[in-house]
Order: structure tokens, then C-alpha cells, then sequence
């Protein structure tokens, strides 16, 4: 079963064309948030200060997700 409570994703605009990426627990940028890393709120903010520091992307920033039933990121309405 999903974990229902929710958790945060870091979104990013690509520098190189605009378009929203997610980061992964490996520190790369996917467009697939099912792949994201979930974060728990006391990694959410060295996470972020990480994301900020990457010129790959703009505007990192942290939305609101959950865990789905495979156990993968989505995002929370």
C-alpha cells in the first residue's frame, strides 16, 4: 500500500529549454517525476540549498508530492 502522507519534490525549469525536471536521489535531472526523490522535511532544505547551486537548471523550488502504490513519486493535488 502507498504511503498517503505527503512529501516534497524538487521542480526545476532546464536552463537549456525551459522545461520542467525533477531532481533525483542521484543528483541528476529527470522530466519524469515518477523517478524523482522524494524528500522528508529535514532534507528538504540541504536539498533545495544542493539544487540551488546547479547551473543546468533556474528555479528550483519544492512541490508538494506523495508516494503512489509502486512506490514512485507523483505529484500531490
Amino acid at each position: 500500500m502507498a504511503n498517503t502522507s505527503t512529501h516534497k519534490v524538487i521542480s526545476a525549469k532546464d536552463a537549456g529549454n525551459g522545461g520542467t525536471v525533477y531532481l533525483t536521489s542521484c543528483d541528476a535531472w529527470t522530466p519524469d517525476v515518477a523517478i524523482a526523490e522524494l524528500l522528508e522535511k529535514d532534507d528538504e532544505s540541504w536539498r533545495l540549498a544542493f539544487a540551488n547551486r546547479l547551473h543546468e537548471v533556474v528555479e528550483p523550488n519544492l512541490v508538494n508530492a506523495r508516494e503512489n502504490t509502486l512506490g514512485l513519486a507523483e505529484l500531490a493535488a
